[in-house]
């Protein structure tokens, strides 16, 4: 008897209407300031703040447990109950399918150039990652510093799984600035210091000799290029092709000197020998540059400095420091800025450590054929741009086809949205790529939900005036045979 009470108790708080009201005013209440929580700190603070929290999927959980108390509570049901249960259903199975898709779904980015081929996306996550390719030892692992972040007397470690290697993460600053100098080694790429003047500003930068991300520099009105030479030949015909307006090329003589060729906005260039401290005669009017650093043997110097973090997450530099302990020693700790790696030596051994995104496989590969992009009239704003793509998919076959702001990609369960781009030669195109496998129960618990509203506003209405009305009919045709036997009392007789 007391069970049976309890439990009746128990049914009518979860299936009370004053449960149902608290739970949707809370989540109503959690979705409207998670909005405004994701303007102002952004996408993957407010994932890991509420969306992906214990305490959001109660609330969620609570709001299922009350829709299906509610029908529970209504039974034995009978044909009455068909709306009403038909739309429940459908509130299940959304909350379902959400749920599944936030726990269970991808949320990603995929970069790619003009002609790129790609099959990988980045997750939204983070992690650190570690490669020893001379003792064949890997790991990654997710981190969340943000939330935990490791200091000196709260390191976080990582075991290397099938060796004796611990990765150690000894510090973490949530926004850094990265300072990057040279100095003088006894091997290393040749590099060199140089100031620009200009009217309106003064820019410091270094150039380094062949090296892919460091030869070059483009900034806008001016380009600079430093190489190396084998032979004086090869200095002569590197220094002749210098070209384009404002350009100015570098190149170290195999006797070690470090000569100059600079092209103007006619055309002309012209050329000599670096002197260290004094102004390059470039010919460019109202600027001026100067060598005042040059190192034939570098190496590179990083510094990092903390600074005040800005409140979009997404415009944050992190950095985490990282090192390597086993049972044979400690490997020096290395500053790791979010999205790059080092190379550290760790005893005779050169490690790589990483702390940018995890990687996941698609079914499918992706080729971005081209990029264009419509600016608005007297503005390099871009009003509009899309990408046109072929998809080869070895299940599905190959096809093209664009994929623009207001119109995605859709493709075995993915979702490619246009995100957004980066303008240069050749063009960059930023996808974001997403999947929700709950989608089908959304899907199908909205359609459910539109039936029950329909069949409990309209025609349950319409069958219980159709009931009504051939319960009035059949009444009066009793009424009428009643009257016409109390008319006739001898024919009802016989």
């Amino acid at each position: 008897m007391n069970d049976k009470a309890f439990g009746g108790r128990l049914l009518a708080f979860l299936s009370s209407l004053r449960l149902a009201v608290v739970t949707m005013v809370t989540l109503g209440s959690v979705c409207g300031f998670a909005t405004f929580y994701e303007m102002e700190h952004g996408t993957p603070a407010v994932q890991r703040e509420i969306y992906q929290t214990p305490w959001f999927a109660l609330i969620l959980g609570l709001l299922g447990l009350n829709v299906f108390s509610v029908m529970v509570s209504r039974y034995p049901w009978t044909k009455h109950h068909i709306g009403f249960l038909v739309a429940h259903v459908g509130i299940l199975l959304v909350l379902t399918g959400s749920v599944y898709s936030l726990y269970r779904g991808l949320d990603s980015n995929m970069a790619l150039f003009e002609g790129a081929t790609s099959g990988r996306v980045e997750l939204l996550e983070k992690a650190v990652h570690v490669s020893v390719p001379g003792l064949g030892v890997s790991g990654a692992f997710p981190v969340v510093f943000e939330k935990h972040p490791p200091a000196p007397g709260r390191e976080k470690r990582y075991a290397l799984p099938g060796s004796d290697l611990v990765l150690v993460a000894d510090d973490y600053q949530p926004h850094v600035a990265i300072v990057e100098s040279f100095a003088p080694a006894d091997a290393g790429a040749p590099a060199l210091h140089f100031v620009l003047q200009a009217p309106m500003a003064t820019q410091e930068q270094w150039l380094v000799a062949d090296d892919p991300q460091r030869r070059q520099l483009d900034l806008g009105m001016v380009s600079f290029e430093f190489s190396t030479a084998a032979s004086d030949a090869q200095a002569a015909d590197l220094l002749g092709a210098s070209a384009g307006a404002n350009h100015l090329s570098f190149v170290i003589r195999s006797d070690g000197a470090l000569l100059f060729a600079a092209a103007d906005g006619s055309g002309a260039v012209r050329e000599g020998t670096v002197e260290t401290g004094k102004p390059i005669p470039t010919g460019w009017p109202a600027m001026g540059v100067t060598v005042d650093r040059f190192l034939p043997r570098a190496r590179l110097e990083r510094t990092v400095k903390p600074e005040t973090p800005p409140a979009k997450e997404e415009r944050r530099q992190p950095a985490v420091r990282l090192h390597l302990e086993g049972p044979k020693g400690k490997g020096e700790p290395e500053w790791v800025p979010w999205g790059e790696s080092v190379r550290v030596a760790y005893l005779d051994q050169t490690a790589s450590l990483a702390y940018r995104s995890p990687e996941a496989e698609l079914p499918f590969k992706v080729t971005l054929l081209k990029f264009n992009n419509e600016p608005y009239p007297g503005s390099r704003m871009a009003s509009t741009f899309e990408s046109k793509v072929r998809v080869e998919d070895p299940e599905e076959g190959t096809f093209e086809t664009l994929i623009s702001m207001n119109h995605p990609l859709h493709h075995r369960g993915y979702i490619f949205f246009q995100s957004s781009f980066v303008e240069g030669r050749p063009m960059m195109s930023i996808f974001s790529v997403a999947r929700a496998p709950g989608l089908p129960l959304v899907y199908l618990g909205t359609t459910l939900i539109g039936v029950g509203i329909v069949w409990m506003f309209y025609v349950k209405p319409w069958l219980a005036r159709r009931q009504a009305a051939a319960a009035l009919a059949a009444h009066r045709a009793r009424e009428n045979r009643n009257e016409a036997n109390a008319a006739d009392p001898l024919s009802a007789r016989a």
